[in-house]
């Protein structure tokens, strides 16, 4: 089983996600975070065996990294060197990113598979 910041980051919508991602700066970050993982949260999971929608994806990618800058920690190191705003945001994580951020990422630990990506509890539990 792959740990849960490895499969959510090398996932292909994600990966683009990332990229736009490092255009951003400061607010303009954390916005584009919030909005992701907002969208995700407003919207329906994708039932087990579908095509995952590109817009829950970058909800899950965006409350992850709102989950290492509040501590999680994580094995995507290679992840972190090519997107420096992971690294560079841990232990700032802004109450409005942790927030959504959790609520996704409980409703994904609830509701997701039963196969789901080692260590997706400490994430959540790095939100709390």
């Amino acid at each position: 089983m792959s740990s849960w910041d490895t499969t959510v980051f090398t996932d292909e919508s994600n990966a683009e996600f990332l990229d736009e991602c490092d255009d951003l700066e400061g607010a303009d970050l954390v916005q584009a975070l919030v909005d992701a993982t907002t969208i995700a949260l407003n919207g329906e999971r994708p039932d087990d065996g579908e095509d995952a929608d590109p817009d829950f994806a970058n909800g899950l990618c965006a409350a992850t990294i709102g989950a290492i800058w509040a501590g999680a920690p994580f094995a995507s190191a290679s992840t972190a060197d090519d997107h420096p705003y992971i690294r560079e945001g841990i232990g700032q994580c802004p109450d409005a990113l942790q927030e959504v951020a959790l609520q996704l990422l409980e409703r994904e630990l609830e509701e997701g598979p039963e196969d789901a990506p080692d260590r997706l509890e400490t994430f959540v539990e790095a939100l709390s």
